[in-house]
């Protein structure tokens, strides 16, 4: 009788390893498509996107959209991340790479045009001819409705290889940013 009890016990723990295996390739199919992603905290998000279809087996509540976007589309031949210019300077010791640089990429500079993506993420052009992308892992969202001539920008380093966009005037308004074109 006992054995009779146990067999459907044991075909069900079975059936669930099985289950759960063709789970975990696929995590970890996405979480490798994930690693040509250059900067660290969009690969973070990407990461935790790619564990999605995990969360949906576990019947946990589902990862921010947003970083599931991030993951490649299966196929998609992971792109092994190249050193960033940034990396590639020379070192400014200990503190100044961990840290990143105290010297402004920008200062008081006007923008001369701002676009918004689908996702509500900016891009921003200045009058210096720099071009700066927001991140689409920053969920915060501008809300600019002036000519563009009427803001003005700082954007210093941030951590990684990102970079703090600030808009005078927006107390506390962090925008977390990728260089697209630099000073001509």
């Amino acid at each position: 009788m006992r054995r009779l009890f146990l067999m459907p016990v044991m075909i069900a723990l079975a059936s669930n390893a099985a289950l759960a295996e063709p789970t975990r390739d696929e995590v970890m199919a996405g979480a490798e498509r994930c690693d040509g992603i250059a900067d660290n905290r969009v690969w973070l998000d990407c990461f935790y996107g790619s564990a999605q279809p995990m969360r949906a087996l576990l019947n946990l509540p589902p990862a921010n959209p947003a970083q599931v976007r991030l993951v490649p589309p299966r196929g998609a031949e992971p792109q092994r991340r190249v050193a960033s210019a940034k990396s590639q300077e020379s070192s400014g010791g200990f503190w100044a790479d961990l840290v990143g640089t105290t010297k402004p990429e920008a200062s008081n500079v006007a923008m001369t045009k701002y676009e918004f993506q689908r996702n509500g993420a900016v891009t921003v052009s200045l009058a210096d001819g720099q071009v700066w992308q927001q991140l689409d892992s920053d969920l915060t969202r501008a809300r600019w409705n002036r000519p563009a001539n009427s803001y003005r920008v700082d954007i210093s380093s941030g951590l990684g290889a990102t970079f703090d966009l600030r808009v005078r005037g927006e107390k506390g308004t962090v925008y977390r940013m990728r260089r697209v074109t630099a000073r001509p």
